[in-house]
């Protein structure tokens, strides 16, 4: 029966780890640092806003409240990235203990997860609020552009991250 146990909580595991990553794609983690370096994540990708404003084709209007969207959707996921990373290295330091508190390691899931739904509640809103100020063609140029960012690899990263080339 104790068998069985372990094998049911190395699965659930297995699974939470895989729905984590999942979930997670749109908001990679930064890379563990290395010895001797500073604990936090790097800070996220800037991009040219003016070239993607003229690209959508934006009223004075809406570039205003774009720019308000963008920056208050980038200063509350920038806090909750930074409280997930932190979340999840206390939990990284749990495991690396030999004595394992279970208490304070499901404490610290439980936050984690929240702190997940906070980033998809938060991207939620983000989105809504995009088709309150943009029209039809230019959400789809936005989608467009945002496809183009997101689903070309830079160049030289992948080599640099131990991954080969798709190809």
């Amino acid at each position: 029966m104790s068998c069985w146990r372990l094998f049911g909580i190395l699965l659930l595991l297995v699974l939470t780890v895989a729905w984590t990553t999942g979930a997670m794609a749109q908001f990679p983690l930064p890379p563990a640092p290395m010895r001797g370096q500073e604990k936090q994540p790097p800070p996220p990708p800037s991009f040219d806003r003016e070239s993607l404003f003229n690209r959508l084709n934006l009223t004075s209007q809406q570039r205003t409240q774009m720019t308000a969207l963008l920056n208050e959707f980038e200063e509350k996921m920038r806090e909750l990235l930074w409280k997930l990373h932190e979340q999840r290295m206390q939990l990284t330091n749990l495991y690396q203990q030999y004595e394992l508190d279970e208490r304070t390691a499901q404490r610290l899931q439980s936050s984690i997860r929240q702190t997940q739904g906070d980033i998809l509640k938060l991207h939620h809103e983000h989105h809504k609020q995009l088709r309150r100020i943009l029209t039809k063609e230019q959400f789809d140029r936005w989608n467009q552009w945002w496809k183009e960012r997101m689903f070309t690899p830079p160049k030289n990263d992948w080599g640099r991250r131990g991954r080969s080339r798709p190809g």
